[in-house]
């Protein structure tokens, strides 16, 4: 039961005693590795974070933003139409081109 004398444990030495950012001394791969890691896990959630405020559809992105891409997506679909319908582009390159429009 010498596990569970957490005196003893507490005072033993710890390679992640100044985890996640160590002073850059006596670190090895592993910590370094797991502060890496750590940092870009901070990272991803503030990215995601701020694609969900100010991305598409986002709760605080400005209705003017959407307007203009809804206008633009508009002026390309029609223009790609009549590309197709004059003949100058074939029938999959329209399906190809307008799903990426569309996305």
């Amino acid at each position: 039961m010498s596990f569970l004398n957490i005196g003893t444990q507490a005072a033993l030495p710890s390679k992640w005693d100044g985890w996640p950012f160590n002073s850059g001394f006596g670190g090895d791969w592993e910590t370094t590795l797991a502060t890496y890691a750590f940092s870009a896990l901070i990272l991803g959630a503030i990215c995601l974070f701020l694609r969900a405020l100010y991305g598409p559809k986002g709760i605080w992105r400005d209705k003017e933003m959407e307007r203009e891409a809804e206008e633009a997506k508009r002026k390309e679909l029609s223009q790609l139409e009549a590309s197709f319908r004059s003949g100058r582009i074939s029938e999959l390159e329209y399906t190809l081109k307008k799903r990426a429009i569309e996305r």
